[in-house]
This record gives C-alpha cells, sequence and structure tokens, in this order.
C-alpha cells in the first residue's frame, strides 16, 4: 500500500535526455509526454534464402508442443517465405515438408508432422498464396538430418521444409544498346 501511494504521489516523466526523471504530482513537465508504440523492425532479408530446389529458412517454424498449433513468433518467418513466392511467380509448386524427431510413436508423428504441415500451408493461403500452389506433406522421424540420439540432433530433426517441386523456367535477355 505504502508503494502503491507513493507511486501515486509522484509521477514517472521521462526527459529529453532519455534519463528518467520524478517529478512531484500535479507538477507539470516542461514538455508533452507522448505515448509511442513500438513496432517490431522487418525481418531481414537473411532469414528466408531462396536456392534452385528450396526456399530454405534459417530461423524454425514453432509449434505448440505435441499439437500443430503455430506459435506466433513464427508468422515472421512464414510471412517472409509468402513474400518470396509472391515477388517469384516462376514457383508454381511448393511441397510443405513435416518432419519430427524419433520421440513417441512413429505413426502419431507423421500424424503430427502432416498435421502441422497443412497448418502452416492454412497460413500460406490465409496470407495470399494460391492453394494450387501449395502441398503439404508430413514426414514424421522418416527422413532425419542429424543423429536422434543427442539432445541437439532431436531438435534439427524438428522443422519444416519448403521444397520448389515445379517452376517455370525464366531467361533473363541483355540487350546491348
Amino acid at each position: 500500500m505504502r508503494g502503491l501511494l507513493l507511486g501515486v504521489a509522484l509521477a514517472i516523466v521521462v526527459g529529453t535526455s532519455g534519463c528518467a526523471q520524478l517529478l512531484p504530482a500535479g507538477k507539470q513537465a516542461p514538455f508533452e509526454v507522448m505515448n509511442v508504440q513500438a513496432k517490431r523492425p522487418p525481418p531481414g532479408p537473411d532469414k528466408v534464402i531462396l536456392t534452385p530446389s528450396n526456399i530454405a529458412i534459417i530461423d524454425k517454424i514453432q509449434f505448440e508442443v505435441g499439437k500443430a498449433d503455430l506459435k506466433p513468433i513464427s508468422h515472421v518467418v512464414i510471412d517472409e517465405v509468402v513474400t518470396v513466392m509472391k515477388t517469384n511467380p516462376q514457383i508454381e509448386n511448393v511441397q510443405v515438408q513435416g518432419h519430427t524427431d524419433t520421440d513417441g510413436s512413429a505413426e502419431l508423428n507423421r500424424k503430427l508432422s502432416q498435421a502441422r504441415s497443412e497448418t502452416v500451408v492454412r497460413y500460406m493461403v490465409g496470407k495470399g498464396i494460391k492453394k494450387d500452389r501449395l502441398d503439404s506433406k508430413g514426414f514424421g522421424p522418416d527422413v532425419p538430418i542429424a543423429d536422434n540420439a543427442i539432445p541437439e540432433g532431436r531438435e534439427a530433426n524438428r522443422r519444416v521444409e519448403f521444397l520448389i517441386t515445379k517452376q517455370v523456367a525464366t531467361k533473363t535477355v541483355v540487350k546491348d544498346e
């Protein structure tokens, strides 16, 4: 209660120097205090890399444990994949591949990875990618990229990948003037 009264008696104002200053209650600050909502900076271009065979992601797409529910932190990464697909119409089809580690039943992991890849596809369709440009495939634990015997390996195996399965060949013509 004493802390609450002290908080009511004093107002904290950030001065032009950027340092917090304490002013007695009722005293006017020498400047107008503005509320500013900070925005997350746009993601860097290195989060997603377009290669001839896939759209490689640097950050992991994360889901709730044992579920196909996307964690909000993953929206940024998938949004970048969406941007790559929108700016590269020659990519006609991408297979969204879900993978798991070997913990638990292989069959349940296949179903979970399929559900997760379908969730990513639905999210991308919701962001404007046409459904006919996307397929989903859950591989479960069947295609590991690391040793499932160690925690780091299991972590690496829990992933989503974007394989380009069809694209139109583009031709660049350079004209001399």
